[in-house]
């Protein structure tokens, strides 16, 4: 019970200071997510919005999730690890010439055992090089300035740079169908 006051009493006085940092939200989806990626749909949470996924094709890579609105961009970069927890033997078959014929042959083998870890992590901020300028996403709703910059990006690949809590930075791409889709979702309204 005392740690449960405890947790309570830290909640009030984290709240009464606000947050300790800005940042750009997690993704409401995850790289396995149903949706249609790279195309503008409407959303009942985030009105009209698009999916990007960038990923790597090893099974045990990264996948970097984003949706994109008005309302604002939320992004998780999700990544694993692994531990060798030990090794399994498993049994195998090939065939083999023994005496002139090819008969079936079993032999045993040493697999090994990974224990995987996921990883959850969601930028500080959000680097675009548009059309020659710099602009920097860190939370809330997009400002104009970045929505007419993003509405008017050029079609193909746009590279844009994570800035992580610590000061690190990754480039990483956001698809072009996905570009393309910010013209109708960041449009000015008429």
């Amino acid at each position: 019970m005392k740690k449960q006051v405890l947790a309570f009493g830290l909640g009030i006085g984290f709240a009464l200071m606000g947050s300790p940092a800005e940042a750009v939200q997690p993704a409401p989806i995850d790289g396995n997510a149903k949706v249609q990626w790279s195309k503008v749909i409407s959303d009942p949470f985030d009105g009209v919005v698009v999916y990007d996924k960038n990923f790597s094709p090893s099974d045990h890579g990264f996948v970097f999730v984003t949706s994109w609105s008005k309302g604002g961009i939320r992004a998780t970069y999700t990544w694993y690890e692994s531990d060798l927890v030990g090794y399994k033997t498993v049994w195998r078959t090939r065939w083999v010439e023994k005496k002139g014929k090819k008969v079936e042959e079993s032999y045993s083998q040493q697999e090994p055992i990974y224990h995987y870890t996921r990883f959850d992590e969601t930028p500080k901020a959000i680097l675009f090089a548009v059309n020659g300028q710099l602009y920097t996403y860190e939370d809330g709703a997009v400002e104009p300035e970045l929505a007419t910059a993003l509405a008017s990006a050029p079609p193909g690949n746009m590279r844009i740079r994570l800035v992580w809590e610590n000061g690190k930075t990754k480039d990483i791409e956001v698809g072009k169908g996905t570009v393309e889709a910010w013209k109708v979702v960041f449009r000015e309204k008429t």
